[in-house]
Formats: structure tokens, C-alpha cells, sequence
């Protein structure tokens, strides 16, 4: 229990710094208007009590003075007011931008990809997706509680002049602020449930809104079925979530007839002490009025009660993210990348299992990668090619075993610092709709997008083709959804990608996890053959170069093949060394050539 509070504390106020990085100056105004408004209005109320007792004794002057005082302290109410409504929608603006900057870094910079692709993992994202908005209130919520608090202290000590009785009212506000707070967890819980739901009602939308699935869905006429489970899908999630908000508002109704109680026993307790001659016409004005202001105060706080509870809520997720970016990020003192590689890299029996697979997806693999060479690998899906290329590349760490780097542990090196070394291009590819010059140079943002560089990278990989067809060269914007935007084919996404991933011009790694799956055989098998040839002309580096490819016409050229089958190696040599052996390789590779025959 110490924890979770704790940890909900850390998370409100980590909540809070966003807010006021964002806008200090604005953050302070806030606070201070939203005080200053606290103060003046049960002034004003004293004020008005002021002037009718004035009125009542006959005192003229003392109730023209409490009159004045009056008008200018509803005048000065009324521009604290409106800056503070002002105020409230900068710090928001700046708020929010800065939370969305936030959450975008902790979910992108993490080197690992358990928050994309496990589904404990994801149902937390899918939380902090939701609740996202709350950043940028929660400093209005923490002035607003802030200002209910001094109302219903100052309010309370101006009621406890008249009767210390009535200081129960006030105190009746940390009862609701209890029930709230209660009430609030278990709408949270409720929410919680509902997340991997959530996450399906809002993937069927995605793919029926969105371009890729677009040309299955009119072929198929299947948008129907899925505008269906959608629908299914969201009766069920809102369904569930009215449960938890019935129930907590069945228990949130006992914080409004406590309220209610405290209110009508406080205005007759003030009614009580006119007629017994204890209390003034203006005591009477002045004890009702506050003993409503205090009653709208407690009504508020118990709401920023609960948005604040939901925000350390969402903090604590938050500081989870953060905290598991780090345990990701390799050790605290890592050892120094080498600038190239003389050995090449070891696998010694690694093993690796996803959380929820029922089996290994690589089982006990040793396999040598030796330097400067172009290492293929090739099996049927599943077999644990892409598995390997993602260890490779360090997004996850092997379950057992170990990969060596010219004899010291990948794990050894800091994660930034290996994949500096590290060209890749995967086939799910990122379609970065900037100019063309910003989506092949991303590949190695040191460059600073210079022309020459780009050109160079575009040219290793085959590619100098695509920026001569563009409309603009280099200066294109890419993506048919802009007015000045150009539409490509998936054969061009895919050659830039190539591009961007050549943009190191000294790796240690190079990585083609199938890149070229829109391109033809022909174009695939020319750029390989160029990217085979400046390796082998490059072998000083002891660039180690894997590709991943279903077409063995393509990774015939590698200098070593490795045939993995259900997460083992099942065979590895040359091609010639493989064709002789008469294994599964030659077996695969016989069978797709007959098709071309």
C-alpha cells in the first residue's frame, strides 16, 4: 500500500514538472490568480456583511466605505478572473505540447521493442494513450484544489468567529474528498480492464480508416463486417466501463448527500443563532453565502480530487516507461565499440523466447558470422530469421546464450554506440513523409542531411534512380495527402528505405531483413549483386553484411548460407557446398527455380 502511494506521488508530481517546464512564468500566474481569487471572494462576502450591518445600526459612513470597498473588490474579482481564464488555456497549450514531446521521447527512445509488441506491455501504452490529456490539466487541477482549499480554510476560520460549531462544516469536505478518491479507483480499475479491448476497438478503426487496408477492404467488401466488430467491440468496452461508472457513482452519490446534510444543518444552525439574537442580518448574509461558496468549493476539489488521483495514475505509468527505457539501455559503464572487426560475431547457443510463445523462436543457435562477409540467412517463415536480426541489432536479449563482437559480449557495449555501427532496412519499412532529401538522411543524422551524402547512399544502394524521377530531386515532398506532396509505389519506398539504411558509410553491421519485397526478382537480385561487390571490395572494414531474403537466386551470391528451421540451424555452407549436400536448402532452392522455368 506505502508503495502504490508512493509511486502515485512520484507520478503527480513528475505530472506537475511537465506542466511547469512547459510555462513556468505562466504556471506561477496561475497559481497566484487562482490564490488571489480564493482570497477575495469571501472577502467580498465580509464586505457585504459589513455594509448591511452598516445599513441596519444606521452608521452611513461605515456603509458607503464597505460599499466602495466592495465595488472594487467585485471589479478587481472580475480581472483576476479573466486573466486567470487566460492563463489557464497558455499553460494548457504549452502543456500539452510539451507532454506529447514527452511521451513520444519515453516510447521511442527505449532500445527495446517489448512496449510494441507485448501485450501486457501494450495494454500500459494504451493507458498512457488515453490519459494522455491529463497532462496538460493537471496544473489547473493543482491550482483549482490549491484555490478550493484556501476557500474552505479562510471560509472556515471566518465561520469559526461566529461559532466554532460551524467548523464542521468544512470539515465534512475531507469525507467527500475520501469517497471520491475511492470512487475515482474504481472507475480507474474498471478502465484498466478494458484496455486490451480498448486496443482492439481502436486497431478495427485504424485499418478501416486508414490507406493500407483500403484496396482489401473495397475488394473483399468486408468494411461492413469490420464497421460490425467494431461496433461489437465498443458496446463491450463501453458496457463495462458504464459498470465501473455506475458503480462508482453510486458510491460518489453518499459524497453528495453528506454534502447536502452538512449544508442544510450549517444554514440552520445560522438560522438558529439569528433567531436566539446571536447573529447580525449581515452574519446571517454572510454565513449562508459562505457556507454555499464552501459547498461549490468542496464539489470542485472532490472532482480535482479525483482527475489528480488519475493523473499520479498516469504518472506512474509514465515513470514505469521511463524506468524500463533504462533497464533496456545496456550497462553503466560500457565497453568501447571497436571502430571494425577482425573475427566477426559469435553466437553461442542463444536461445530466445517471446513472454506468450509456446515454443523458442531460436533454440540453441551457434553460428559464426565471420567478418567481411555477406551472411544469408533463409527458411520458412517462422523459422527465426527476423528473431535473429532483431537480436542482432539489440532490441531484445537473448533468453540463454550469448552473441560475441570479435570476442566481447554484445551486451557489453552501450546500445546508442553499437547501432551507430549498424546499417539495416527491414520490410516493414517507414514511409517518413518529409522531402526526400529528410527520409533517406535520417539514416545517419550526423551527415546533417548533405546532398552529397544522401546522393552517395542512394547510389550504394542501387538506387540514384528514384530521386532523378522525382519531380523536385531531393526537395520533393513525399506523400499524396499534402497539396505539394508526391505519391510513390511501394517499389520506391522501399529503394529510399535501402538508401537510408546505406547512409553509414562505415558500418560494422549491415542488415537486409527481406527490403525488397515490392521489387522484382531482377532488381532485387542487381542490387544485392552491387551490395555483394562493394562488401567484398570493403573487407578492410570487417563489415559483417546479413541478408534476410525468400528468393535463393538472390542469396546465392553470400559467401555463407545458413538454413534455419523451426529456431536451429539446420544447415550452413555456400551455395555450391549446400547444392551438393542435396539437404533442405538444395530441396527449397530447386523447387523456386522450377517456377521460373
Amino acid at each position: 500500500m506505502l508503495d502504490k502511494i508512493k509511486a502515485g506521488w512520484r507520478g503527480y508530481r513528475d505530472s506537475l514538472a511537465i506542466g511547469y517546464r512547459a510555462h513556468p512564468k505562466g504556471v506561477i500566474a496561475q497559481i497566484v490568480l487562482g490564490l488571489a481569487e480564493a482570497l477575495l471572494i469571501p472577502i467580498a462576502l465580509y464586505l457585504i456583511k459589513v455594509m448591511i450591518d452598516a445599513v441596519q445600526t444606521g452608521d452611513s459612513q461605515q456603509a458607503y466605505l464597505a460599499a466602495a470597498s466592495l465595488g472594487l473588490a467585485v471589479g478587481v474579482i472580475w480581472a483576476v478572473v479573466f486573466a486567470y481564464v487566460k492563463v489557464i488555456f497558455t499553460v494548457l497549450h504549452h502543456t500539452v505540447r510539451v507532454a506529447d514531446r514527452r511521451i513520444m521521447e519515453l516510447m521511442g527512445n527505449p532500445p527495446g521493442l517489448d512496449h510494441h509488441e507485448r501485450s501486457d506491455y501494450l495494454d500500459r501504452v494504451q493507458r498512457i494513450r488515453e490519459d494522455r490529456w491529463l497532462l496538460g490539466g493537471c496544473i489547473n487541477q493543482t491550482a483549482q484544489m490549491l484555490r478550493a482549499v484556501l476557500v474552505i480554510v479562510f471560509g472556515g476560520a471566518m465561520l469559526a468567529q461566529v461559532h466554532p460549531l460551524l467548523l464542521v462544516f468544512p470539515l465534512i469536505t475531507l469525507a467527500g474528498m475520501t469517497i471520491a478518491r475511492r470512487a475515482g479507483a474504481i472507475e480507474e480499475d474498471y478502465l484498466e480492464r478494458t484496455s486490451a479491448a480498448e486496443r482492439r476497438r481502436r486497431h478495427l478503426f485504424e485499418v478501416a480508416t486508414g490507406t493500407d487496408a483500403g484496396k482489401e477492404l473495397r475488394i473483399f467488401g468486408s468494411a461492413g463486417e469490420l464497421g460490425a466488430r467494431h461496433s461489437a467491440a465498443g458496446r463491450g468496452v463501453v458496457a463495462e466501463r458504464n459498470r465501473g461508472q455506475w458503480k462508482a457513482a453510486r458510491l460518489a452519490s453518499w459524497e453528495g448527500v453528506i454534502s447536502a446534510f452538512g449544508m442544510a444543518s450549517g444554514i440552520g444552525f445560522v438560522l438558529y443563532l439569528a433567531i436566539r439574537g446571536q447573529a447580525t442580518a449581515g452574519d446571517v448574509i454572510l454565513l449562508v453565502g459562505l457556507i454555499q461558496i464552501i459547498a461549490g468549493y468542496a464539489a470542485g476539489l472532490t472532482m480535482h480530487t479525483v482527475l489528480v488521483y488519475k493523473t499520479a495514475k498516469l504518472g506512474a505509468r509514465l515513470e514505469w516507461l521511463r524506468k524500463y527505457g533504462e533497464a533496456s539501455a545496456g550497462p553503466a559503464r560500457p565497453v568501447e565499440t571497436p571502430e571494425r572487426l577482425s573475427n566477426g560475431i559469435v553466437l553461442e547457443d542463444v536461445s530466445f523466447a517471446y513472454p506468450e510463445s509456446k515454443r523458442p523462436s531460436l533454440d540453441g543457435v551457434s553460428l559464426e558470422l565471420p567478418a567481411g562477409k555477406v551472411v544469408a540467412l533463409v527458411g520458412e517463415n517462422g523459422a527465426g530469421k527476423t528473431t535473429l536480426v532483431k537480436l542482432l541489432s539489440g532490441f531484445y536479449q537473448p533468453t540463454g546464450g550469448q552473441i560475441l563482437v570479435d570476442g566481447q559480449d554484445l551486451t557489453g557495449f552501450g546500445v546508442a554506440s553499437w547501432r551507430q555501427r549498424i546499417g539495416a532496412t527491414f520490410q516493414d519499412l517507414a514511409r517518413f513523409e518529409f522531402t526526400a532529401r529528410e527520409t533517406i538522411g535520417v539514416g545517419d543524422l550526423g551527415a546533417g542531411f548533405d546532398d552529397e551524402r544522401v546522393r552517395e547512399a542512394m547510389a550504394r544502394a542501387g538506387a540514384g534512380d528514384v530521386i532523378e524521377d522525382l519531380p523536385g530531386g531531393l526537395d520533393t515532398r513525399l506523400g499524396g495527402r499534402w497539396d505539394d506532396g508526391t505519391d510513390l509505389s511501394g517499389g520506391q519506398w522501399q529503394k529510399l528505405a535501402i538508401g537510408r539504411g546505406r547512409m553509414r558509410e562505415e558500418p560494422l553491421l549491415v542488415l537486409f531483413d527481406e527490403p525488397t519485397a515490392a521489387l522484382d526478382p531482377q532488381t532485387e537480385h542487381a542490387l544485392f549483386e552491387q551490395f555483394a561487390e562493394e562488401v567484398r571490395a570493403g573487407r578492410q572494414r570487417g563489415t559483417v553484411t546479413v541478408l534476410v531474403s525468400h528468393r535463393f537466386s538472390t542469396v546465392s551470391m553470400a559467401d555463407l548460407i545458413v538454413v534455419l528451421d523451426q529456431g536451429r540451424v539446420a544447415e550452413t555452407g555456400t551455395h555450391k557446398e549446400l547444392m551438393e549436400r542435396r539437404g533442405a536448402y538444395a530441396e527449397l532452392y530447386e523447387l523456386q527455380s522450377s517456377a521460373y522455368r
